[in-house]
């Protein structure tokens, strides 16, 4: 509930500023459309403070590396992901290594999830196509004990 109020918030501040030039070079309309995107695309994602692991930020809000060692927690981490114009490819690979509980890796893609199926050995791995929109990575917990590690990285 607080992100929506957040968000609000910034589009209330951010909007009437828009009024002040009744023009904008095609462009500048872009990168404004852009930011305002990235930001509230931002209020999706897990802060640093409310994850259930820990997470280091790679280039972008879309890449980097997240770990968690768990005892029987419950919930869900929004990793990384946000709203945006762009599209981008990521390669998204990592281990969920369970003694007991439920932890599942899924893929928000505009309205589709899909959720990561790990192999034997825990191994999961995807290469993702993002379009425009709102596109985030999560993990799911329920009564899980083990480790999760996760990595996404921006596919060249």
């Amino acid at each position: 509930m607080r992100r929506v109020i957040r968000g609000a918030a910034i589009l209330c501040l951010i909007l009437p500023l828009t009024a002040c030039r009744f023009h904008m070079a095609p462009d500048e309309a872009v990168s404004f459309v852009e930011n305002l995107a990235g930001i509230m695309g931002s209020f999706q994602v897990t802060s640093d403070g409310d994850l259930i692991g820990e997470r280091s930020r790679g280039e972008d809000a879309y890449t980097g590396r997240y770990w968690a060692e768990c005892a029987g927690n419950t919930g869900k981490d929004v990793v990384f992901g946000g709203a945006s114009l762009e599209s981008r490819s990521l390669y998204v690979s990592g281990y969920v290594n369970a003694c007991s509980g439920k932890a599942v890796i899924r893929i928000r893609t505009n309205g589709d999830v899909t959720e990561l199926e790990p192999d034997e050995d825990g191994y999961f791995e995807t290469e993702l196509k993002l379009e425009s929109g709102g596109n985030y990575i999560m993990v799911r917990y329920e009564d899980f004990m083990g480790t999760v590690e996760l990595t996404a990285r921006a596919k060249r």
